[in-house]
């Protein structure tokens, strides 16, 4: 402490008599320097906190995908445990065991300039006569379908996206049309109980999506006088997405695509 106070004493003591006895260039030189190094010093002390804080969030942010992990990992247990029996029922009653595929496929480029509702895919196994399920970090992100016959990503936003959903706890059946903003569930009874905050689901029954894939939220009801219409919000954030899922249902029987309801829809 003692040595520490000598030698700012001696520093002290010098600038005074360089600013009393040399020219005021010299002096300003002498005089900026004690804040030169408390700048850098600030700079360094600033610089060293950025990483300790950028090494914490990572640590942070490793924490929580190790509890991620182990939730999946309990889920994926669980889903294997249900499968099977699920499986030996159906054998047991001669009928052919479920196995929906899921093929991991990459987003290459949009279709067309300025629209961002049409994606050209990387589907090495894809094939043209089936329409795909896509999902995107668990959740319902559009449909695939052909265009000379390539694979490309209708996303939620593309007018010709198309698939059957259910919607609240009782499962009220629709027909969701992408729109640019929010999904416009179409063709739900005029008697369904449904109400804002409902969650929407996929329903299964048009051999795209199996059933319960998450879709979106209710945000908005409007009935007539034979059916209800419901706007609702996806869950999927598509922004720039690069990877995806494509759902094939494996269902037996299908020789055209999925069904002559979407097939119209989409020309």
């Amino acid at each position: 402490m003692i040595k520490n106070r000598l030698l700012l004493a001696a520093l002290i003591g010098i600038i005074l008599y360089i600013s009393v006895n040399f020219s005021a260039a010299v002096r300003a030189k002498v005089i900026s320097f004690p804040l030169a190094v408390k700048s850098y010093i600030l700079h360094q002390q600033k610089s060293i906190t950025e990483k300790f804080t950028t090494l914490f969030n990572q640590k942070e942010q490793i924490i929580a995908l190790q509890k991620e992990l182990k939730t999946c990992q309990k889920t994926a247990t669980l889903s294997v445990a249900f499968a099977s029996k699920l499986n030996h029922f159906l054998k047991e009653n001669g009928l052919q065991p479920y196995e929906p595929g899921l093929y991991p496929v990459q987003a290459l480029s949009y279709v067309k300039l300025g629209d961002f509702s049409m994606m050209w895919l990387d589907f090495p196994d894809y094939n043209h006569t089936m329409i795909y399920g896509l999902l995107y970090k668990g959740y319902a992100a559009g449909i695939v379908d052909e265009k000379n016959g390539k694979p490309i990503a209708r996303l939620l936003s593309n007018k010709k996206m198309i698939f059957s959903v259910e919607i609240g706890k009782k499962k009220h059946l629709g027909v969701v049309f992408g729109e640019k903003d929010f999904l416009r569930v179409k063709y739900i009874p005029s008697y369904a109980n449904i109400a804002i905050g409902d969650e929407v689901v996929t329903s299964g029954n048009d051999n795209i999506f199996y059933e319960g894939v998450k879709v979106g939220e209710v945000v908005h009801i409007q009935t007539t006088s034979l059916y209800k219409m419901a706007l609702v919000k996806p869950y999927a954030e598509l922004n720039q997405p690069e990877f995806f899922y494509a759902v094939d249902v494996h269902t037996p029987g299908i020789n055209e695509r999925n069904s002559t309801l979407f097939s119209d829809a989409l020309k």
